[in-house]
């Protein structure tokens, strides 16, 4: 007779879940199996994964962004589970599957922490499925930003090893669960940086309050095995994520402009730290899906099979809309709305499930019945405390719409946290919770696999309802309250049509827009009805037994489907595939990226820093969205105007508004900017060269063409229906140029005269100055003792050659006539070093931004390399080795001794 194995048996049982999940998840990402196809990704798109400065494992040791402006520091990427991944399925790989591996991680995590709370297999199920498919962390990690949910997953099985902890464990266990419980965090401030330290110090408060509900010792005692635990997690973090954390608040708070304390400087932030608040009324986005529409352009590049249930699912809601324009619309849009300012942008989503809702709910409620609560007193605390977190996140969430987020915007360095939609990410974290507590409730005690067969529906129904008691007599009539009125608020919602019209068109949807949105919008609200009354059917037949016995797993099946039904309609908008061969032109280039791909370290390119006239539009769509944001970064094209910038440093910040143009008179300044910055070529309608030469070069006339070139459609497409269906081809009467600017300076010159000055302020305004040649002058800001003002008139100063390029080191050959100062414009940095002819030299900070070296006479090598001090990493490093030895100990002493 064989015998069983119940230990693989048991193994068994614990992956069934996340095993179930990775196939859901699979028949989602489908279209990632499919050679020619990337997910889309708005924060981190397959050209940046292509950019040189990313290629991993290089940008471990440090990062240099070479792509934006004149370059800029990006400290050291974490060797995280996001680096590892990158690492493993390079570029491609990793822009097909990291959203697909990031929530399988956060689900595997969920399942996890559910199990550690001993909840019932079937709350463990639904609570894993309903945190993973929620719209927060999915459509976020559709989104490209991944690694957010991955910090998330770092914070639960962090919370899974603080809950599975008893007094049955011996101590060393348990203490070694609370280090690798810290072990955690810090990858998930690795993980999530401004994110991942906010979550930390949740998961510590919670470390804390689970302590305080010990029933062993004193009040003083519990305290002080809290905050030991909590030092024990801390220390343990922070060993981790050192690296992290120093790098975070060296390009965050440190250098960057904006972070004073002070209250003035604050008050001047508060728009920029608030733009992307929730605004109140979309808190019902929260419970009916589609309700403000999905994306910005949904349904583009969407599964084809679902694509018309989501025609007109636009954006239309006020989140990401710049303060200026709220206050515009609250006095009564009189006048014409600011210029240039975003009226709304959300690529993410909020819904959370009707079940997950109303189940939450009844957690709650039972949670409060002190005597006939199905929870044990620790249990009952427990959802007590998610649901404190629940609301309060929610109102830091409405940011400026609501009271509380102005108070703690007085708090020291929260100013410099931007977005308070973020803290929706805790709202969900509590929901969640609660929701798993809820179906615990309802399987433990009414979905019971022993007993009879229950009678038919309408029979169970009728008999529950005569016995029930008086508090759950309230809760059925709370269901069928919420049936009824989200009936009535569908019937308000469609009545009031042609004002919802008005709205939309007063928002921006203009022309035949917004009746199509009104109409979406409507029918959003009406499918709730229906699936409201479904969810509410459910629950009921469960507590009223009839999912007992024998009919225990069709209820589970039941829910199971209604659950991912429900979620996944809300999710399918943000499942996006690209084909990256067309996205990227591979091997049909067009011929005007194409020029700028020889020797882009060479020159580098901007567009005009004014609006395209009417019907030029084309060519700023295809420049700022299609070509900055993506050609530019699979081909490491070097680009003046800043891609993505949320936190600029103080210094860049100074230059670019030292050449901003506030007058006519002063539009040189932008022409300016270009000879300093080694702009060489300007994208812009053909038209403008008159322009260019003319009224902003003073009729110096070093402008001219280098291409013109027409916006057409690509072969085999017809009716072109977004960006990717266009591209460029040369025409000598085309409409579009790229202008070449000859009075660039090179990005490498030699000078044998300059000016030292250590007054920043000075050399800004000399540099802006008309009277000002930077061609045979530069301006040195670093104090150096051999270096006095030069006496000579800088003609035939030496020539430099590219000897080597690479974003962290560059080599050229210099032949010197005289002791000059080779200027490179690219931008300073302390962690830039420089060798001459193989001997350190001092990296001299030239132009106020950029960086350079006094070479003497002769023919030389000069290389400058860029590397940041590796120590911090090497502790990371460290600590990973000491989090795995911990947690092969914990492993050994889990183990019987019959086991060893």
């Amino acid at each position: 007779m064989t015998k069983s194995n119940p230990s693989a048996s048991s193994r068994l049982s614990f992956w069934s879940g996340p095993l179930l999940l990775l196939v859901l998840l699979a028949v989602l990402f489908y279209r990632s199996f499919d050679p020619d196809l990337v997910h889309f990704s708005n924060d981190g798109p397959l050209g940046q994964q292509m950019a040189k400065w990313l290629e991993v494992p290089s940008a471990i040791f440090g990062t240099w962004n070479d792509l934006n402006d004149a370059g800029f520091a990006c400290g050291g990427l974490t060797p995280s589970i996001s680096t590892m991944i990158k690492w493993v399925l390079g570029p491609v790989g990793f822009a097909k599957f990291y959203a697909f591996v990031a929530l399988f991680i956060l689900g595997l995590a969920m399942w996890c922490f559910f199990r550690a709370l001993k909840l019932s297999p079937l709350a463990v199920w639904l609570g894993m499925l309903g945190t993973v498919l929620n719209s927060m962390f999915f459509a976020g990690a559709c989104w490209g930003v991944a690694s957010a949910q991955i910090a998330i997953a770092m914070d639960f099985f962090a919370l899974a090893l603080v809950c599975s902890n008893n007094a049955q464990p011996p101590p060393l266990t348990r203490w070694l669960r609370y280090a690798l419980a810290g072990f955690c965090v810090g990858m998930n401030v690795m993980e999530g940086a401004d994110i991942g330290a906010l979550c930390s110090v949740l998961v510590a408060v919670f470390t804390l309050f689970k302590t305080l509900l010990e029933t062993e010792g004193s009040e003083f005692q519990k305290i002080a095995r809290g905050v030991g635990r909590v030092l024990v997690i801390a220390v343990c973090a922070g060993f981790l994520a050192i690296q992290t954390v120093v790098s975070l608040v060296g390009i965050n708070i440190v250098t960057a402009a904006g972070t004073a304390q002070d209250s003035e400087t604050k008050a001047q932030h508060w728009d920029w730290a608030t733009q992307w608040s929730m605004p109140k009324r979309e808190t019902l986005a929260l419970v009916v899906p589609g309700l403000f529409g999905y994306k910005m352009d949904t349904p583009k590049d969407m599964i084809p099979a679902v694509k018309g249930f989501y025609e007109n699912g636009n954006y239309w809601g006020g989140t990401g809309r710049d303060p200026v324009i709220d206050r515009w619309l609250d006095n009564g849009a009189v006048g014409d709305p600011p210029p240039s300012n975003f009226m709304r942008f959300s690529g993410g989503g909020s819904y959370v499930g009707i079940l997950v809702i109303l189940l939450a709910a009844w957690a709650f409620v039972l949670a409060l019945r002190k005597d006939k609560s199905p929870f044990t007193r620790e249990q009952r605390y427990i959802i007590f405390f998610w649901s404190i977190v629940l609301v309060l996140s929610l109102v830091v969430a409405w940011g400026r719409f609501g009271p509380l987020y102005a108070l703690l915007y007085k708090l020291p360095y929260f100013s410099t946290i931007r977005n308070p939609c973020k803290f929706l990410i805790f709202f969900t974290w509590g929901l969640v919770i609660l929701f798993a507590y809820g179906v615990h409730a309802l399987s433990a005690q009414r979905m019971t696999v022993a007993g009879g067969s229950p009678a038919d529906p309408v029979s169970q129904l009728q008999k529950w309802w005569s016995k029930m008691d008086g508090g759950e007599r309230k809760w059925a009539y709370f269901l069928l309250g919420s049936v009824a009125a989200s009936l009535l608020g569908w019937l308000i919602f469609a009545n009031s049509k042609a004002g919802f019209i008005s709205y939309l068109q007063l928002v921006g949807f203009g022309g035949d827009s917004a009746a199509p949105l009104a109409d979406y919008a409507i029918a959003q609200a009406g499918w709730f009805v229906p699936l409201i009354a479904v969810a509410v059917l459910l629950i009921c037949l469960a507590m009223a037994g009839y999912f007992s016995g024998p009919k225990a797993r069709l209820g589970a099946i039941l829910l199971t489907a209604f659950l991912v039904f429900d979620l996944v309609r809300s999710d399918l908008p943000y499942v996006i595939h690209w084909d990256f061969k067309k996205k990227y032109e591979i091997g049909t280039l067009n011929p005007v990226v194409s020029i700028l791909t020889k020797n882009p370290w060479e020159n580098r390119v901007a567009g005009l820093p004014f609006r395209a006239p009417q019907g030029f539009e084309l060519l700023d769509q295809m420049y700022r969205i299609e070509w900055m944001q993506h050609h530019f970064l699979y081909y490491n094209i070097q680009c003046l105007d800043i891609i993505q910038m949320p936190r600029m440093a103080a210094d860049l910040k100074a230059y670019l508004e030292a050449f901003m143009p506030h007058s006519d008179s002063e539009a040189g300044l932008i022409i300016r900017r270009w000879e300093l910055s080694n702009t060489r070529y300007i994208l812009g309608p053909a038209g403008y060269l008159e322009v260019l030469n003319q009224q902003l070069d003073g009729g110096r006339n070093r402008f001219a063409y280098a291409a013109r070139f027409e916006i057409v459609p690509r072969p085999g497409i017809l009716q072109p229906r977004q960006l990717e269906d266009l591209t460029a081809v040369l025409k000598d009467d085309g409409r579009f140029a790229l202008f070449e600017f000859k009075g660039a300076l090179p990005r490498a010159k030699l000078y044998s005269n300059w000016l030292v000055s250590t007054n920043d302020t000075a050399n800004l305004k000399t540099l802006a100055s008309p009277q000002f040649d930077p061609s045979n002058m530069v301006v040195i800001s670093t104090p150096q003792s051999s270096l006095a003002a030069s006496s000579t008139n800088g003609t035939d100063a030496g020539t430099v050659e590219y000897r080597n390029y690479s974003t962290k080191h560059i080599a050229f050959d210099v032949d010197a006539k005289t002791t000059d100062v080779l200027l490179v414009n690219d931008k300073y940095d302390a962690d830039w070093k420089v060798t001459i002819d193989g001997k350190p030299a001092s990296v001299l900070r030239c132009n106020y931004l950029m960086r350079g070296v006094q070479v003497p006479p002769g023919k030389h090598q000069v290389e400058f390399t860029y590397s940041i001090d590796s120590k911090l990493l090497y502790v990371t490093l460290a600590a990973f080795g000491v989090a795995v030895l911990l947690g092969i100990g914990l492993i050994l002493t889990r183990r019987t001794p019959d086991q060893r």
